[in-house]
């Protein structure tokens, strides 16, 4: 009877040996599983964020990169299953649809107290994560040579000095364009906006169809000026050019912005990844990436960033201009219709 309840013993510890094994191996998977964010992104330095993001806080960042129509469209082929816990960057328009779609979940990051509410959607939709500003861009040789002024503010552009030598890009084409014309239309009003726009096209002697075209033809000499994306980024990228560039009295910008998606397989590590994104660290590391304004202005920028502190930014109804865009766009076309466009 001695030998059979030691054998028992023995087989009773091993059951528990194997049981907390298996336990230990189950945890471990789940441990591993939920280090794990997966982001669907349209942004630049895409290495850097992921090592850095990790490094901060252990969750591994995989990532596909996308455009904003193509995330999109993924985001709504998987809404009953999605494999995205968050998206990244592209336009906000894509992000207002994907929004009025029921494919984002609201999630109000208390980073977002140290951010300007302009960037915030008002109920956590998404929250801006750096911002695209639009801008000139002025070729100081040709201004020298040709004894044209600074530009200062918008109302400068419409003025006889720029007859022929401003460029710009067609908004039916190019999102940078749009924008523009929105914010154009937002801090005039829609009535005087578009006789703002009445003059402001008979200085531009064509357009171009992407939004960095008036931008490389300014570098490259052929024009004064150029209504430019982040025009700061050009002398970034090169700081000998003959070129500055230049914030107006209003800034006409859009937000990156980051979102969790709707049914995340990761919600708590999708809150630290956006979390992350808005914090001190985050900024920093997401301008090193790619070096647009950030959303705060309590971080140091990198040479040649404005600090969003120091930029007056226009209040933009994105939601009113999204939902307004196949209106604007064809009163747009009736007016400037003849205005030759290339590439």
């Amino acid at each position: 009877m001695k030998n059979l309840k030691g054998i028992l013993a023995i087989f009773c510890v091993m059951a528990v040996l194997v049981f907390a094994g298996c336990t230990e191996q189950q945890t471990s998977n789940v441990s591993q599983e939920e280090q794990v964010v997966t982001v669907y992104v349209a942004y630049g330095g895409l290495d850097l964020i992921a090592d850095e993001f990790e490094k901060d806080t252990g969750i591994k960042m995989e990532y596909v990169s996308l455009s904003s129509g193509e995330a999109l469209s993924r985001l709504k082929a998987e809404q009953s299953n999605p494999s995205a816990d968050v998206w990244l960057g592209g336009g906000i328009d894509a992000f207002i649809s994907a929004q009025q779609d029921g494919l984002l979940e609201a999630y109000k990051s208390p980073n977002a107290k140290d951010i300007d509410p302009l960037f915030v959607e008002e109920d956590g939709y998404w929250t801006g994560v750096s911002l695209v500003t639009i801008g000139i861009l002025e070729n100081t040789g040709l201004l020298s040579e040709k004894g044209l002024p600074q530009t200062q503010t918008w109302d400068d552009l419409i003025t006889e000095d720029y007859s022929g030598e401003l460029i710009a890009s067609n908004p039916t084409v190019s999102g940078t364009a749009y924008f523009t014309i929105c914010g154009i239309l937002q801090m005039y009003g829609e009535d005087e906006g578009w006789n703002y726009l009445d003059k402001f096209y008979q200085n531009t002697p064509f357009l171009t169809k992407r939004g960095s075209g008036p931008g490389n033809l300014v570098t490259a000499g052929e024009y004064a000026y150029g209504v430019a994306p982040d025009p700061h980024t050009t002398l970034i990228a090169d700081s000998e050019l003959p070129v500055k560039s230049v914030f107006l009295n209003k800034v006409i910008w859009w937000p990156s912005p980051v979102s969790i998606v709707s049914g995340a397989k990761h919600p708590e590590n999708a809150k630290i990844f956006v979390d992350w994104c808005l914090s001190k660290e985050g900024q920093e590391v997401l301008m090193q990436a790619s070096p647009r304004v950030p959303v705060r202005g309590d971080i140091e920028v990198i040479d040649g960033v404005p600090n969003p502190k120091d930029l007056d930014f226009l209040d933009m109804d994105f939601m009113y201009w999204g939902e307004n865009r196949d209106r604007i766009l064809d009163e747009w076309e009736s007016r400037y219709r003849e205005i030759s466009t290339t590439e």
